[in-house]
């Protein structure tokens, strides 16, 4: 039975609606439902994001993070879940997910090196909307330490706390903030403390035929580190392509970014690539 159900899901995919060309959205529709991530849209991204220039080496992240939305009248719960698989050295921080410096005992990888699934994060988001352009969200968020908790590929601690989206978006624009705070509960004794919180300012600009500008700015703070090495700060851009599949679409994008702002532990620059795949509502 397994080996039929990726066929089956592919199939369902890629296969048109009848009379497509009277109920598949624009390319304009689409641009605002891949930028929106509270937009009521089955989705499943598939990410792999790169750290470069920590003095210890670098940071690689491959991250599935389907997003489930559930739909009531005049409100959605916007659930995602991120599994995220690194490969690390360990002595790295200023990265979400790696809130503090940490050399565990590497088995697994070369040289010191540690690779395997790394925490998992879970958010809920209560989501409206404001008119036609502003979109809001609140709810909690999680870390769970699903790295064994001797490695360096996490926390070692279970954390929670809350989370904020806004997202507008006037004519050929969208601008959003994301705010997420999270406190370690339990975890393993022999590793520090987490407060870390997620600032991320977004913006795009969307061109013809599902083209666009982005620069996704993710700000990272260590309440626990001392002021000089609190925080990562990146400044950068990317472009995006979207594709239109029947009553789907494909959303893909690619950024470089640099680090004016970072720990002394911590990466000098990164780049990402996403690939997202968007299901008709």
């Amino acid at each position: 039975m397994k080996r039929y159900l990726l066929p089956l899901c592919a199939a369902t995919f890629f296969a048109s609606p009848i009379q497509a060309e009277e109920v598949t959205p624009s390319y304009t529709e689409w641009q605002r439902t891949a930028q929106n991530p509270l937009s009521p849209n089955f989705r499943l991204p598939l990410n792999y994001n790169f750290h470069g220039g920590a003095p210890d080496g670098e940071v690689h992240i491959g991250s599935f993070a389907p997003i489930m939305p559930i739909k009531f009248d005049g409100w959605n719960i916007i659930n995602q879940l991120t599994l995220n698989i690194m490969w690390t050295p360990g002595d790295i921080t200023g990265i979400k997910g790696l809130p503090e410096p940490y050399t565990g005992d590497g088995h697994g990888g070369s040289a010191g090196y540690a690779a395997g699934l790394a925490d998992t994060d879970f958010t809920s988001y209560f989501s409206s909307t404001i008119g036609e352009n502003f979109t809001f969200g609140f709810g909690p968020t999680f870390t769970f330490p699903t790295d064994e908790p001797t490695r360096e590929l996490g926390s070692g601690k279970f954390s929670v706390g809350p989370a904020l989206m806004l997202v507008y978006q006037p004519e050929h624009w969208t601008i959003s903030l994301e705010v997420q705070q999270i406190w370690s509960v339990i975890g393993n004794k022999g590793r520090e403390d987490v407060s870390q919180m997620l600032l991320q300012p977004s913006l795009y600009y969307n061109l013809p035929e599902g083209w666009y500008l982005l620069s996704e700015l993710q700000m990272v703070a260590n309440w626990r580190s001392n002021s000089e090495q609190r925080w990562t700060v990146p400044i950068g851009a990317g472009v995006g392509k979207l594709f239109k599949i029947g009553g789907n679409a494909i959303n893909s994008r690619l950024g470089g970014y640099y680090n004016p702002v970072t720990p002394d532990a911590g990466p000098t620059w990164s780049m990402n690539f996403s690939v997202e795949f968007i299901f008709g509502s």
